[in-house]
């Protein structure tokens, strides 16, 4: 039987008090903590809300939030929806998941809040690019996605000017502080990670590819982050069903299409 990977405790989570969430889907799925992942279907049924694993290696950075950008607004929300996929636009073998669009309509956080270097590496675990791309984040749409077998959360943001491309670095510089860190299985049994962050040419204005690896028989996570001019799509995947979802081969038309039909 496959074991159950601890991934962190919502407790960790970034501070989402400034989101606010509209559209068709339920607030509580995008606001909420990414689901804890494990090698087996069966193993992931198994409820979250354990005790927040502990690295002892890892000593907080204070950082203070930036002062508000200036420059064009960024899209809304309700503007960044339609750039996402549709059923009739999707890659071939990839289905949209009902009932999970949701965007943050109208609403804007017009102060950024980097704290990301703030949370511990095991937080690491059950981060997704819902909460990777906050920070000078301003307004959000989001929607699932599955290829049959494994389901992969679209997101895409949007910055002030300048800013998408600090978001990226602080993703960076946090998975750079985590390259290797100890988690726990759900028996209290030390896990060692190792987090990658790879450069994809070709893709958007500039991409990075997060995976997160446990070592054992645990579930794989990966963050794909791609910037189209001041806008991150991310696209999460992980291998809880025989393997990772081509998350990359997603990307490529969905960054394409922002591109050129983006206001």
């Amino acid at each position: 039987m496959a074991v159950v990977a601890l991934a962190g405790c919502a407790s960790n989570n970034m501070d989402l008090s400034g989101s606010m969430w509209a559209g068709s889907g339920s607030p509580s799925a995008v606001g909420s903590s990414p689901s804890i992942t494990a090698a087996s279907p069966a193993a992931s049924a198994s409820p979250a809300g354990t005790s927040p694993t502990i690295d002892s290696n890892a000593s907080p950075v204070v950082s203070s939030p930036s002062a508000t950008p200036s420059g064009p607004k960024p899209l809304s929300g309700r503007q960044l929806k339609p750039l996402l996929p549709t059923s009739a636009t999707l890659p071939a073998g990839w289905t949209m998941k009902d009932n999970t669009e949701s965007d943050t309509g109208d609403a804007f956080e017009d102060e950024p809040n980097p704290t990301l270097l703030n949370n511990p590496c095991t937080w690491l675990s059950t981060a997704s690019g819902g909460t990777l791309g906050l920070g000078y984040q301003t307004a959000h749409a989001m929607e699932m996605v599955s290829d049959g077998d494994n389901e992969s959360r679209i997101d895409l943001g949007s910055y002030f000017p300048g800013t998408a491309v600090k978001q990226l670095d602080l993703i960076r510089a946090y998975a750079d502080k985590c390259k290797t860190y100890t988690g726990q299985d759900w028996d209290k049994k030390p896990v060692p990670h190792t987090v990658t962050v790879t450069p994809v040419p070709g893709l958007g204005d500039e991409a990075i590819d997060l995976v997160n690896t446990p070592k054992g028989p645990y579930a794989t996570q990966e963050v794909l982050a791609v910037r189209i001019g001041d806008k991150i799509l991310f696209l999460d995947g992980d291998n809880i069903v025989d393997r990772l979802p081509h998350i990359k081969d997603l990307a490529a038309p969905i960054a394409k299409h922002i591109k050129e039909v983006a206001p």
